[in-house]
């Protein structure tokens, strides 16, 4: 493993935290113009169209916050990365120490635990995520796409 490869695992490792902090931004909006729609929208439930607007930007509402707060992490018995906290949150100090000089002592050991924290960070964060907010976004969407229908018929 040479320096070229440990620069192009530390670019992607980059990468992947700024497409998940992109998640989260999207997520931020989603929470925003949901909430909004449902503000408006609650007022008047004695319509149809505003029912079916309510219930599915309250949904979307729902899953865009379940995006941004709550925590992406498989209930697995594998070592986690050292560069990620759920890796050494077990340990005490000496043995975190102990851990990271033996991966300090090779680039091979070093390319392991970005390669790894890389594969955390789209399993147990990034998919969820994109899952939660696709499904969000088309709730949202054929709400008020319904909403609109509903309003001429």
């Amino acid at each position: 493993m040479d320096q070229n490869s440990i620069s192009f695992l530390r670019d992607s490792l980059n990468h992947h935290h700024n497409l998940r902090n992109g998640l989260d931004q999207k997520a931020s909006f989603l929470v925003g113009v949901a909430g909004i729609i449902f503000g408006l929208s609650i007022s008047h439930l004695d319509k149809l169209n505003f029912l079916v607007l309510a219930i599915c930007s309250f949904a979307a509402f729902f899953l865009s916050i379940l995006a941004v707060f709550l925590p992406f992490r498989g209930k697995i018995k594998e070592r986690f990365s050292l560069m990620c906290w759920w890796g050494f949150s077990d340990k005490n100090l000496e043995q975190y120490e102990k851990e990271l000089r033996e991966v300090f002592a090779s680039e091979e050991k070093i390319a392991q635990e970005y390669m790894r924290e890389i594969w955390n960070l789209m399993n147990y964060s990034i998919k969820p995520k994109t899952l939660i907010l696709k499904w969000a976004s088309f709730i949202l969407i054929l709400g008020l796409l319904a909403g609109f229908v509903l309003f001429f018929v």
